[in-house]
């Protein structure tokens, strides 16, 4: 039947009446049916196929990369049709990846892509993309009114400071560059010298912070590129502004380059809760991780706080895959998570109980001694001996009278007072400077062969250490002899280790305090020793965000210790998180740290790198701008004060405002406090509503310059190729954005070394930059820019230079006993330092979280024990039962596991009956277009 004689026999009815299925049928009486003998000689007409195909049918096709912070990274393919990209593919490149050695990489890493790369689309043209530059209007009058201030304390009038309820004006670019950079220099002025040192103390900032700018205004202008290793010239170009500002306080203050300081520069690591702050508090390098496709090398993993499924999309069938080939899967969580049910066993435990967890498995391990004895003796500090007065290691130079230490000659050198620090790739081992060589000297064992103490060289370690014929013993306490004719007792970082654990950390107490049943925590220890050290740790950014994240990664690096688990394939430890370690682009100094006094014009010409900017922490912004202080101690010293702030540039990030912790104490306290905000978006954030210009920047998909960047949890060196596709919005690049301020400097100041600054940007030569980053980086030195760009627009990425593959943390120190970055040259696991021995830390303890318990928070559990002797809140001059939020986080007050479970946290009793532990919400799918309808 037609179409239009069935609507005329609908029509039969009339209008808002049914037509009886007798009446509107009728007619198909007359249809015959289609006989069709041999369908492949005769079928109907397919012309209709054609408007089928058309639908799919491109014009063209064109190659870019996704990079959110998820550690990923996909090269995809965006199908473009009349000038619109219609839909999105993976490019099936990565399996023709290689080195410069030619090693490929396997073909099973093809098809790369997630859920959330797929329909990129429906961002890249959402209507919350930020089309063009906006000024917030009060701002806009307060530069063009000449920047009146109160003449008392400096503050800017609070009726032009209307962040979040002002309105905004659209200009051109141009005229936003002028403006902030006219704000930029107005504050360095304003805030430089004496009379910029009596407005911040009138604002009521710290005396220390105040002290910390040392009279150059310039360090409160604060920068931050939000996890910058995802664009090493875009993101990190924020820190190269940065540095790039001694030039500006060079003319307000009238010094010279040497005396010239830079902006302060934000970092992200910590701040996101992402960085394992006990890792280097181990083994002294920032993080160990290993590359996800490890996974199938393993017996046993053990995914710890880790999404895998969700956060780790496009590397998540590695998880699967290795429980198919026999890797046993155990995932340790707060709750039932898509990663929980691909476990063989998973194991829910109370959040922020992670340390005392791994602490109940180390005490099964020692106490029924399943650990391996060799391992632990010639790789860790645990055979260390430690003085029970002083409670410091006890030095070779304390016992053998005249002793003096072995050179540092394994994969290690002194370098010189005054010396330069060769660059990265010429670099075999660690430089540790001469001033600290005191610090790396010779340690005490206890030979039990000999009965008498031994000097432990740093060099001496793995088989370098078994050369020695020393065997250390682990267990007793023993009367050493000192150089001054006294006699003190020691014993073994292990056995003080071992009786904490024995005496506090029981199965039963363990299960107590973390609600996993003891039986499992038995069983899963006794299944870690089993392995021969192929088990591996997959630990996420769920346990960092508790207060005791630290001891959490020293107590989950002793398990893997003292069971061999460490750099090997298949045994290690990781932390997973989002986009760091930028040391693999260890040239990036050469962009980022370029002298803007002496600026290399010659492409292919030597950098000169100099620091002119403060790097600080974001914790104690977010905090309302304070250090802490508590009773009559600062806890906050030395370089960890931050600056006051007056002035934000951010570059992709939404977490310092929008999403920022104490959101309502930032936004209506801190926020007013500063002068100028500037935020560098493609997508309209929260952080936008709070700011007082916003550059409308490129998406992935609109970049004009290319940039790199690469990850910790694969071995792509990954290029973001430039892209044909056409600007949708009035949208420019985040490299336009700070040469166009700086060029606005230039005619400020008339120095023209500002534009300079930037001049491979103006060229539109932005691969000078990154070439320079690729020779400075031991891992891509050798590669062309140029050559990587083009693969990537095939869709083929290259192969990270690296030793192993997968890459393995470690690994040279394990199979080559090359030292660690440590005092000792071993993992450490005894921290002597003054601040560990006042927090009672020293050993690996367990504190209840600062917050997010039930419990007495930050209380440290332990049984009475000879060398756990924090200070107190009474030493700190506080009481302890002042439990405010800035008191728990000194507050050392020792329990034992039962009285903990007999406190309670103070907010209880009036009525707060639950834990709100909240993931980020991201993480459903991890920080793209989940929101793009919301």
């Amino acid at each position: 039947m037609e179409r239009r004689r069935f609507l005329q026999l609908a029509a039969v009815a009339g209008l808002g009446a049914v037509a009886s299925p007798g009446d509107l049928f009728a007619q198909y009486r007359f249809l015959a049916p289609v006989k069709v003998a041999n369908p492949l000689l005769d079928y109907p007409n397919r012309d209709w196929e054609r408007i089928y195909r058309d639908i799919y049918r491109t014009d063209r096709t064109f190659t870019f990369l996704c990079a959110p912070n998820d550690t990923h990274n996909c090269l995809l393919r965006g199908f473009v049709k009349n000038n619109v990209m219609v839909r999105i593919e993976p490019t099936y490149g990565y399996g023709k990846a290689a080195d410069l050695g030619g090693h490929r990489a396997s073909a099973r890493w093809d098809p790369r892509c997630c859920q959330k790369g797929l329909v990129l689309g429906r961002r890249l043209y959402g209507d919350r993309r930020v089309k063009g530059a906006f000024v917030r209007k009060g701002f806009k009058e307060w530069v063009e009114g000449g920047f009146p201030r109160d003449p008392a304390t400096g503050r800017a009038p609070a009726e032009l400071m209307k962040r979040g309820w002002d309105s905004f004006v659209k200009v051109s670019f141009e005229e936003a560059y002028a403006l902030h950079a006219k704000a930029l220099d107005n504050i360095v002025r304003a805030y430089s010298g004496e009379p910029g040192a009596r407005y911040l103390r009138a604002q009521g900032y710290d005396p220390a912070m105040v002290d910390a700018v040392e009279g150059a205004g310039v360090r409160t202008t604060k920068f931050r590129g939000g996890m910058a290793k995802l664009g090493a010239t875009r993101i990190v170009g924020t820190y190269r502004f940065a540095n790039m500002m001694a030039l500006l306080d060079a003319h307000v203050r009238g010094v010279a380059p040497a005396q010239a300081k830079g902006g302060g520069a934000w970092y992200s690591y910590s701040w996101h809760t992402d960085l394992p702050p006990g890792h280097p508090m181990v083994h002294g390098d920032q993080t160990s991780d290993f590359e996800l496709f490890d996974a199938e090398n393993a017996n046993l993993l053990l995914v710890w706080g880790m999404n895998w499924i969700t956060t780790k999309m496009p590397d998540s069938h590695w998880m699967t895959e290795a429980r198919l080939r026999g890797t046993k899967v155990v995932v340790v969580t707060v709750e039932y998570s898509a990663t929980a049910n691909k476990g063989d066993e998973v194991i829910v435990i109370r959040p922020g109980t992670d340390p005392a967890f791994a602490l109940g498995l180390a005490q099964v391990i020692m106490t029924e001694r399943l650990y391996d004895a060799s391992f632990v003796k010639r790789f860790t500090d645990l055979p260390r001996l430690v003085r029970l007065d002083t409670l410091a290691p006890l030095m070779a130079r304390d016992v053998f009278a005249g002793h003096r230490d072995a050179p540092l000659a394994n994969w290690t050198s002194v370098l010189p007072k005054g010396a330069p620090v060769p660059p990265a790739p010429e670099q075999n081992g660690m430089r540790i400077p001469e001033d600290l060589q005191p610090l790396f000297g010779d340690f005490v064992m206890w030979d039990a062969r000999g009965n008498r103490p031994v000097a432990v060289a740093r060099d001496q370690l793995g088989d370098r250490f078994a050369a020695t014929g020393l065997d250390p013993a682990l267990e007793g306490t023993f009367e050493v002899p000192l150089a001054d004719g006294t006699t003190v007792q020691a014993r073994p970082v292990f056995d003080l280790t071992r009786q904490y654990l024995a005496e506090t950390w029981t199965p039963a107490a363990t299960a107590k305090v973390t609600w996993a049943p003891a039986e499992a925590i038995v069983a899963l220890a006794r299944d870690i020793a089993r392995q021969g050290g192929k088990t591996l740790f997959a630990v996420g950014m769920g346990p960092n965000q508790f207060f005791n994240n630290d001891l959490k990664d020293r107590a989950i690096f002793l398990v893997a210790a003292l069971t061999g688990s460490i750099g090997k394939m298949g045994g290690n430890v990781g932390s997973y998180a989002g986009n760091y370690r930028l040391s693999l682009f260890a040239g990036v100094p050469r962009y980022a740290a370029e002298d803007p006094f002496n600026v290399q014009m010659a492409p292919a010409g030597p950098v000169t790198v100099r620091n002119y900017q403060r790097y600080e922490s974001l914790h104690y912004y977010a905090a309302g701008e304070v250090i802490h202080r508590e009773g009559a101690k600062q806890f906050t010293e030395g370089p960890h004060v931050p600056t006051p702030t007056k002035s934000i540039w951010l570059t992709n990030s939404n977490s310092q405002i929008a999403n920022t912790k104490y959101h309502y104490n930032v936004v209506f306290n801190t926020l007013p406090r500063q002068e100028c905000v500037a935020i560098n978006e493609w997508w309209w954030s929260g952080s936008c509503e709070y700011a007082d210009i916003v550059y409308g920047v490129d998406s992935w998909m609109e970049l004009k310059y290319p940039d790199m960047t690469a990850s910790n949890t694969n071995p792509f060196l990954q290029v973001f190729p430039r892209t044909p596709l056409r600007r949708n919005f009035p949208t420019v690049s985040d490299l336009d954005t700070y040469a166009g301020v700086a060029a606005e400097l230039a005619k400020l100041t008339g120095d023209e070394r500002f534009r300079r600054y930037w001049a491979f940007v103006a060229d539109n030569r932005v691969e000078v930059y990154l070439q320079r980053i690729l020779d400075g980086s031991a891992p891509t030195r050798g590669y062309d820019f140029r050559d990587l760009e083009a693969l990537a627009a095939q869709g083929i990425p290259a192969l990270m230079n690296s030793r192993t593959y997968p890459r393995t943390f470690s690994w040279e120190q394990v199979h080559e006993s090359k030292p660690w970055y440590t005092k000792t040259g071993r993992l450490e696991f005894y921290r002597g330092e003054p601040e560990f021995l006042e927090a009672g830390e020293n050993l690996v303890v367990y504190r209840e979280p600062v917050d997010s318990t039930f419990y007495d928070p930050n209380v440290l559990v332990a049984r009475p024990h000879p060398a756990i002797r924090p200070t107190t809140p009474e030493q700190y001059g506080f009481a302890r039962t002042k439990r405010d939020w800035s008191a728990r986080q000194g507050r050392n007050v020792i329990v034992t596991p039962d009285e903990l479970l007999g406190t309670q946290h103070p907010l209880l009793p009036a009525g707060y009956a639950a834990v709100f532990h909240t993931p980020k919400y991201r993480h459903g799918s991890h920080t793209t277009p989940i929101d793009t309808d919301i």
